[in-house]
């Protein structure tokens, strides 16, 4: 809740006062206030706090309430979590198998295949890296 003031303050409520002092005073300011859109906004954000009851015990901790993830925004981020573990397995596994082109090479066999595991090890951890640049 960005710009927001003590939500008892605002409400002029007891840290202590119970839902339904907090609902009393809520209705009397929003009655109050009906045409200053401001202060109906910061009125509506501290019930917004005040009314829920993790949101008030957060408040009450923390000082703030931290902003609540959208159910598709975690799905996003658990996508891209997984993206980055999948690039990271294959990194891996692309890691193995240049070793093995690496000792096939140095025991005499061709360079091909060894620079081309290089490159493809490469080009999974770049990926892996700007994965992890996205929020």
């Amino acid at each position: 809740m960005s710009g927001i003031k003590d939500p008892y303050a605002v409400l002029g409520v007891d840290r202590y006062a119970q839902d339904s002092e907090i609902r009393e005073s809520y209705e009397r300011l929003k009655a109050a206030h009906e045409g200053d859109s401001t202060a109906l906004e910061q009125i509506e954000q501290a019930y917004g706090i005040l009314s829920d009851l993790q949101k008030r015990a957060e408040y009450d901790i923390k000082g703030k309430v931290s902003p609540v993830r959208s159910h598709t925004r975690k799905k996003q981020v658990d996508g891209i979590i997984r993206a980055r573990n999948t690039l990271n397995t294959l990194f891996l596994v692309g890691a193995a198998v240049t070793l093995v082109f690496f000792i096939l090479q140095w025991c005499g066999y061709s360079r091909t295949p060894f620079y081309w595991a290089c490159g493809i090890s490469m080009i999974l951890k770049v990926a892996e890296y700007i994965l992890r640049l996205i929020p």
